[in-house]
């Protein structure tokens, strides 16, 4: 085994010099400002490495090697400039017609092409390859705002596609109740919205919205919403409906803040199931040395946690670990647990993972930028 293992080993040796002296070019170039990035990763059992004791570096190389990201590189003056961006070079020309209305255009290499029109109230978007019409493709917009009306806008395209939108933000006040509106006008048909909101005595704030879908004009399928919310013992509760004629859901919550943490209840009923979530989460930054926080909590599925922790040990080492587990209270009443350490620095890192019924997976990687 050895004699096979020698060869192999010999060539990776200059591939390593070869990484390592990009490495030290690039935290060299990094001191003169930003450049460029690249990065690597390779992730696995670690019963892997075993092979590179023996010499048999081909799976881990494979992953780390290295995946360079070039910056843009662009030069602008008087309105026009070139610039390269993911290896092709761009075209641009900017210019200002009128006190509000600019110009742009640009063009590649491949010969693609898109100018735009963008005014304070208007806009026009075009597109094309080369001189070939039949590529061409447009997209205009216009914006404006009606008296008694509200604020309209009308969008359509080269492909006869439009869309006609009225908003009215205040429609009308009615018995202390404030009524907007919205309609939208599509080739499909047309949609409104009719909603309502009011603050009742003791801080309750109600609102309520009815909705048709698009093209669709029977009462019985538009969506009817209803939201109520009041401060209740230093939290806020909210009661929300929401449905049709065919079915309903309900949702029922509670959220306050507690020793420090955030507390939460939510009740829900939807499509004939009822849903449950009581939830504790806290973060103790500033508490402990380092950043950790921890969020537990029991659902319609079973119990659950999270705990995580995050600290810097030392010589630009950072460590960061992450813990979660959930009781399944099922027919099949499973516990998965999940947990990963990581430490890393401004040249790379390396994580230890493992959960329930998993071989652990090692991940190694490095990045510059």
């Amino acid at each position: 085994m050895a004699p096979r293992s020698a060869p192999r080993s010999r060539a990776v040796a200059p591939g390593l010099l070869v990484l390592a002296a990009l490495a030290a070019s690039l935290v060299y170039l990094g001191s003169l400002g930003p450049a460029y990035s690249v990065k690597g990763a390779w992730q696995g059992q670690p019963s892997t490495l075993k092979d590179t004791v023996k010499g048999d570096f081909g799976s881990v190389m494979e992953g780390l090697e290295p995946k360079v990201s070039f910056p843009p590189i662009a030069y602008h003056r008087e309105g026009v400039a070139l610039s390269v961006e993911d290896g092709r070079l761009n075209a641009d020309y900017t210019a200002k017609l009128d006190g509000d209305t600019m110009l742009q255009l640009r063009v590649n290499d491949e010969q693609e092409w898109r100018a735009s029109l963008q005014g304070e109230d208007a806009s026009l978007r075009v597109r094309g390859q080369g001189a070939d019409l039949d590529s061409l493709s447009w997209e205009a917009a216009q914006s404006s705002s009606v008296e008694d009306v509200g604020d309209v806008k009308v969008e359509f395209n080269s492909d006869k596609e439009y869309n006609l939108t009225v908003v009215r933000e205040m429609l009308a006040r009615i018995a202390g109740a404030e009524l907007d509106a919205k309609v939208r006008a599509t080739n499909a048909g047309v949609t409104g919205r009719l909603g309502a909101r009011r603050e009742l005595p003791g801080g309750v704030e109600a609102s309520y919205s009815v909705e048709n879908p698009v093209g669709v004009y029977d009462l019985a399928s538009s969506t009817h919403r209803g939201r109520l919310s009041a401060a209740v013992a230093g939290g806020e509760a909210v009661l929300q409906v929401e449905g049709d004629a065919s079915s309903q859901a309900y949702e029922g919550s509670y959220v306050r803040d507690l020793q420090g943490g955030r507390a939460g209840v939510r009740l829900s009923h939807k499509d004939g199931a009822l849903g449950y979530n009581v939830s504790y989460a806290r973060d103790f930054d500033g508490v402990l040395d380092g950043d950790a926080g921890v969020h537990v909590g029991i659902d319609e599925d079973g119990v659950y946690g999270k705990v995580t922790a995050s600290r810097e040990v030392g010589q630009g080492l950072g460590a960061d670990y992450e813990a979660s587990a959930r009781f399944e209270t099922g027919e099949e009443r499973r516990l998965q647990l999940q947990h990963a350490l990581k430490l890393s620095n401004k040249l790379g890192y390396a994580q230890l993972a493992h959960g329930s019924g998993e071989a652990p997976r090692l991940r190694v990687g490095y990045e510059f930028n």
